[in-house]
């Protein structure tokens, strides 16, 4: 598989998606924010859901299925559904 189809599987595959980069975060394919305050943020992704722990957090963006979070980023946890 070429780097390009990956990148375009990686899209099309409705998964909880986390990619951090400094003081930024951005979680794909978000579908309900369930807790945010400045220290945790986590959000329900449909088949899981992804928790960002950290200080100073706060939610720089919000789109449909996409968050933009600023702030010390510590932990990233990701959570499936049973059954």
């Amino acid at each position: 598989m070429f780097a390009m189809d990956e990148f375009l599987y990686d899209f099309s595959v409705n998964l909880p998606r986390v990619l951090v980069g400094g003081k930024t975060g951005v979680l794909d394919h978000v579908k309900k924010l369930l807790i945010v305050t400045e220290t945790n943020i986590v959000a329900g992704c449909g088949s899981g859901y992804i928790s960002l722990s950290g200080t100073n957090l706060s939610i720089r963006h919000l789109s449909e299925e996409r968050i933009i979070v600023s702030g010390e980023i510590r932990t990233i946890e990701l959570y499936g559904n049973e059954g």
